[in-house]
């Protein structure tokens, strides 16, 4: 069978990654001293030496995942000034468009989207009843607390570059001296503030989602009861190909294997269901703002009450909509796929929280 959606993601960016670290080794061939490859030697460092406080049947697969966290790592700090930097221009063009164009739009997204992302609109929408406006004050609070953080990192990566004749410190001494930079650079009440507030917010969401999703996951858990009993007759036959010290945990992995399968199965059913309420529902949206918009602006003599060019608009465009979603299989075609990964990521992550915690 095809992989999942977000499998299918991850492996076309990596291999996208992959690639474009061969270009760029390529480029940088007959550099002595690259900055980012000298900032991923000492992460690997950092984390090797983490990796020896980790359980003793942990820390080999750590000390071995080192380059790749600390390649990841690395990046995604490079990348969070230009993240920040896109998050304010969108916002402040946002801030430029007319209330009415701003829920038209998001009307449109929730009409050819809803079935592809269904818990994650439903999380939008618990936000907002969760606190929305405080969560967004909380978030621009730990912003600010770590632009303090990187104009410390800074200074003394400039300190530590005039001192480069000096003898090397080791990766416990750079853990040590980078987690005091942090330390002193953070303000403790507004850390615990903005953190205290998003959690807060997250676990109303969750109730609500809880709530809201019951039925997908008491679904997927009853199908799962259901298949286990079928699938329970095979365990003696996969523990004869399992080592005897570990054949204790077959009945338990294949309990979570059915069962993830399972809750697959209702979030799918699920999806279905998502798309016809949503594309009815961002298409009536859509029909109503943009006759009003429209009415605004003078293009128009009539506004969504006294007309039934709302409803025509919003029913023409729900059909395309679902159609869009069913076509698709509700997934993501490429490049879509890579431009909204870090969305199917929070879907996965939303839907896993529901349905297992």
């Amino acid at each position: 069978g095809s992989a999942p959606p977000v499998q299918r993601t991850l492996f076309q960016a990596v291999s996208g990654v992959h690639v474009l670290r061969g270009m760029s080794k390529q480029a940088n061939k007959g550099k002595a001293d690259d900055p980012v490859q000298a900032d991923i030697k000492r992460w690997t460092g950092a984390i090797e030496e983490l990796s020896k406080k980790a359980p003793g049947h942990v820390a080999p697969y750590v000390k071995k995942a080192a380059p790749a966290l600390a390649t990841v790592a690395v990046y995604f700090v490079m990348s969070l000034p230009y993240m920040g930097k896109a998050i304010c221009i969108a916002h402040d063009a946002i801030q430029t468009l007319p209330e009415k164009a701003i829920y038209a739009g998001l009307g449109f997204l929730v009409c050819f989207f809803g079935g592809i992302f269904p818990a994650t609109i439903a999380a939008v929408e618990a936000w907002r009843v969760c606190g929305g406006k405080e969560a967004v004050d909380c978030v621009k609070t730990l912003w600010a607390e770590w632009l303090k953080v990187q104009a410390a990192n800074k200074a003394d990566e400039k300190s530590a570059t005039g001192k480069a004749g000096e003898k090397q410190e080791s990766p416990q001494e750079l853990i040590l001296r980078k987690s005091q930079i942090v330390l002193e650079a953070l303000e403790p009440d507004a850390v615990s503030h903005g953190i205290v507030g998003l959690y807060t917010g997250w676990i109303g969401v969750l109730a609500i989602l809880k709530i809201e999703f019951a039925k997908t996951v008491t679904l997927g858990g009853r199908i799962g009861d259901e298949v286990y009993t079928y699938v329970q007759t095979y365990e003696a036959a996969v523990s004869e190909m399992v080592p005897d010290n570990l054949r204790k945990w077959v009945p338990i992995c294949m309990r979570y294997a059915v069962k993830s399968v399972a809750i697959s199965i209702a979030w799918l059913l699920q999806r279905g269901v998502s798309a016809v309420h949503s594309a009815i529902r961002g298409g009536r949206v859509f029909g109503a703002y943009l006759v009003d918009f429209l009415h605004e602006k003078k293009i128009v003599t009539f506004t969504s009450d006294q007309s039934y060019y709302d409803e025509l608009i919003g029913w023409a465009v729900a059909a395309t909509g679902l159609l869009f979603q069913v076509s698709l299989g509700f997934g993501l075609p490429f490049p879509l796929n890579l431009l909204l990964l870090p969305v199917q990521l929070l879907e996965t992550f939303i839907r896993w929280s529901v349905s297992m915690v």
